[in-house]
């Protein structure tokens, strides 16, 4: 099967949510523009290679597969990023009684890649996997900043009306100028942007020079932030992010540049 034909079957994975973990062949050729004989034959082969499975007693409802599952489960036991950052964070935990997130920027989405929480702490829309808009919080803006400009610029581009429904910028300009701010302060601070209850702050952990950065993040309650010294646990943040990626550049010899 072509490369190409094989990425469009894979487009119907990206129908699933939290909120829509069941699809059938009349969302898939509604949403993706496909005919249903051709969104029968994308369920066929989803379905033979275990990424999609057949819900029985439906007249043809669909939900993620076992293969997904397994996928996932070998990504957290085997990704040394991870496996290097989890003693790191849990030293974090303890250390300040907050949680603590590792989070990937994608194309449209943050995502946590690992997440260490205090006490059983409950954060909503929070968690390995979880994605998480690109224009608010924390863990987003510290991972845009260091971003190349032209990055930023697409950034901007596809989210410019987002980013002024928040307050964050109202023009390209203004866009860039915070994110150079950002960088040049080496964390960001955000206070009840995707949570209305929930504040955190997050620091770079710059791990490749061909590579967006992770971002490493303290997460808590608002009420919590304001009794405690934000400027120690930055310090205590980035103490620990630099100790990430030197255990990480001992085990891939690659040097580490600030990406411009």
């Amino acid at each position: 099967m072509a490369l190409s034909s094989f990425g469009k079957i894979l487009t119907v994975l990206d129908l699933f949510s939290v909120s829509r973990p069941v699809i059938n062949v009349d969302t898939i050729s509604e949403e993706l523009g496909l005919s249903k004989p051709t969104s029968y034959r994308y369920l066929k082969e989803l379905v033979s290679n275990e990424l999609l499975q057949r819900l029985s007693g439906t007249s043809g409802d669909y939900t993620l597969g076992s293969k997904i599952a397994v996928l996932d489960f070998i990504s957290r036991t085997t990704d040394p990023l991870v496996q290097i950052s989890i003693p790191f964070m849990q030293e974090i935990v303890h250390r300040t009684e907050f949680s603590c997130l590792l989070t990937h920027l994608n194309y449209d989405s943050c995502i946590d890649l690992h997440s260490e929480v205090f006490k059983n702490t409950l954060l909503l829309s929070y968690g390995r996997g979880c994605p998480r808009p690109v224009y608010v919080g924390s863990s987003a803006k510290i991972m845009l900043a260091y971003l190349p400009k032209q990055s930023q610029l697409d950034y901007y581009e596809r989210y410019a009306t987002q980013l002024s429904e928040v307050n964050f910028a109202k023009s390209q300009d203004e866009f860039l100028t915070q994110l150079k701010k950002i960088k040049k302060q080496g964390y960001y601070f955000s206070n009840g942007e995707l949570d209305p209850n929930i504040a955190g702050v997050s620091v770079p952990v710059k791990f490749s020079s061909k590579e967006p950065p992770l971002a490493l993040t303290l997460l808590a309650s608002k009420n919590r932030f304001e009794f405690v010294n934000l400027a120690k646990l930055i310090e205590i943040l980035q103490e620990n992010a630099r100790l990430i990626e030197q255990k990480f550049a001992a085990l891939n010899p690659e040097p580490i540049e600030v990406l411009k």
